[in-house]
């Protein structure tokens, strides 16, 4: 955990380069102009060289001293190579209100943080407020916007009779009932944008960095009392880190990503509106994120509109891929999860002779999960030619496994139960029925994480589960690991290593493919060292959904990936 800490903290540092500003002392020294710039606490060398795009051997060659460390409130020379503001607050004119949006600037507000709220680029800023060239004052008024007038719509005749349109009254796809059967697809008259392919790209990361809440940290506090770094901004500077670094690895002559990030909360309305509003939006190339949905239909639906290709990385709702083909989502839903234990279950374990039990649920999601299994089980079933009839044994409690136990054969029980209390008191008992039978448990790889679980029990069950991800394989990324650990004295996380292989597969394939590879996903499997790509949609109107998944099981006390693919 303190190396996890440690981590967390580097990246905060790293990224508190995106919360300073340029200084306004200038000065003209042997015939050049130079920034004086006054080294904040906490601020890095690397911070400052993103803050004014310079090199760090740059800095250290103008100023030999930061050799030997940098110091808070040290004063150093950068390279001046803009105009030297020339607007005194004395010329500024009046702002008309009535024309413009205005904002008065708080204590220990910045520009980026004033541009981040309002979402505009620090030129766009600049321009309504000339001004700002001699820096922000407490209780300044700014202009952040143009006002927009209102066109009044004519009104229109309505049918009072007409039953009101709902959400659930619009039609969805090819389920309107209304009509008698839903019209063909004509795949030929398909015809998406493809942009053409280029030397630059422009590439969006949508994430939760919560970067005001971040900065406001006592790092050192946090270190001292041993407290746990924010969880959601800590899991999108993993993904971050994991991404950027392929960016970096890929970076050639010609081809080159500017990445551009987004400090975007889904529960921020009002930022996602001014996202999909900002000029800057129509250029983008690829957009991946936001991670969850509130955020990412809104700006799926503009990307739509855009022709830009937007996928997401966390998300496992399916529905999010409907009626748009610019989406490709990466993390397979749980009926995905569910359906590829059944196909385990068929190709594996039902190779001889065997009887198959799902647990009953009284849990409207679990039964959804039981009809859906065993739903799919048997149509599997009928599609190798079995017998027709219903395969599967559903049924209640360790009374009703014992009561449909077959001996002789493989008895194979399926729970999708999650609830820690029955899980504990359900393997006991099971285990002690399963001495010297032949049963393998199958349920959700949450289980294995439980604490009150006896791993005993899990590895005499065989426990076995379906998941998104090679828990098993993180070793691979070999240097990759090294590289980290050697330069931040920790091991990189979960979100890393989906950052890096989901950075991977998209960029390589954009690189050798061009922008065209993202409506032929379903033609590009691969396989990294952390995920499974197995892209399938369900028509020409859909977009991509991952089907890739691995198998695990306990065995001989060791969790181990299975060979099915």
């Amino acid at each position: 955990m303190n190396k996890l800490l440690l981590l967390h903290i580097f990246c905060v540092l790293c990224c508190a380069a995106w919360a300073q500003t340029r200084s306004n002392n200038i000065q003209t020294i042997d015939g050049k102009r130079f920034y004086i710039h006054r080294i904040e606490k906490s601020q890095s060398l690397y911070g400052i060289s993103k803050l004014y795009n310079v090199s760090i051997e740059e800095l250290y060659s103008l100023n030999p001293d930061l050799k030997a460390g940098a110091k808070a409130s040290q004063e150093i020379k950068i390279p001046f190579n803009g105009p030297a503001p020339a607007v005194s607050s004395a010329t500024v004119a009046p702002i008309d209100t009535a024309k413009y949006l205005t904002y008065k600037i708080t204590k220990g507000e910045t520009l980026y943080s004033i541009t981040k709220k309002f979402n505009l680029s620090e030129k766009q800023l600049s321009s309504y407020n000339p001004s700002l060239a001699q820096g922000l004052r407490e209780g300044q008024l700014i202009i952040v916007g143009e006002k927009t007038k209102r066109k009044s719509a004519p009104a229109k005749e309505t049918n009072k009779s007409a039953p009101k349109e709902t959400k659930e009254s619009r039609p969805v796809m090819s389920t309107v009932k209304e009509k008698p059967a839903p019209t063909p697809i004509d795949s030929s008259a398909f015809k998406p944008v493809i942009k053409p392919a280029k030397s630059s790209y422009n590439v969006a990361l949508i994430l939760p960095f919560k970067l005001d809440h971040v900065l406001a940290l006592d790092v050192n506090e946090l270190a001292h009392s041993n407290s746990p770094f924010p969880v959601v901004p800590g899991l999108a500077i993993d993904f971050y880190l994991g991404f950027k670094r392929v960016v970096d690895s890929l970076s050639a002559k010609d081809f080159e990503v500017h990445l551009e990030l987004y400090d975007i909360d889904d529960k921020d309305s009002l930022k996602i509106v001014q996202l999909i509003n900002d000029p800057k939006f129509k250029d983008l190339d690829l957009i991946f994120g936001p991670l969850y949905a509130s955020g990412f239909k809104p700006i799926s639906k503009k990307a739509k509109e855009l022709h830009i290709p937007i996928v997401s990385p966390i998300m496992q709702q399916n529905k999010i891929v409907y009626n748009n083909i610019y989406v490709s989502k990466t993390n397979p839903s749980q009926f995905t999860l569910l359906e590829s234990l059944a196909d385990y279950c068929i190709d594996s374990l039902m190779s001889g002779n065997a009887h198959i039990m799902l647990m009953a649920s009284s849990d409207k999601k679990e039964q959804a999960f039981i009809t859906a299994f065993k739903k799919y089980f048997n149509d599997r079933q009928k599609q190798l030619g079995r017998p027709a009839k219903d395969t599967v044994a559903v049924v209640k409690g360790i009374g009703g496994i014992k009561a449909s136990f077959v001996a002789g054969v493989k008895n194979i029980i399926v729970s999708f139960n999650t609830n820690q209390v029955f899980v504990a008191d359900f393997t006991t008992q099971l285990a002690m029925f399963a001495d010297r039978k032949d049963i393998v448990l199958c349920g959700w790889e949450s289980v294995s994480n439980m604490d009150n679980i006896d791993q005993e029990y899990l590895n005499q069950l065989n426990y076995t589960f379906p998941y998104q991800f090679n828990l098993t394989n993180t070793t691979s990324y070999g240097s990759v690991i090294d590289s980290y650990r050697a330069q931040q004295d920790c091991s990189p996380g979960e979100y890393y290593f989906l950052g890096f292989d989901i950075a991977y597969y998209y960029l390589k394939n954009l690189k050798e493919l061009g922008p065209g590879f993202v409506f032929n996903l379903n033609t590009l499997p691969a396989e990294t060292n952390y995920m499974r790509f197995k892209f399938t949609r369900p028509d020409n109107l859909t977009g991509f959904d991952n089907r890739g998944a691995y198998i695990f099981r306990y065995n001989n006390y060791q969790l181990q990936k299975t060979g099915w693919k």
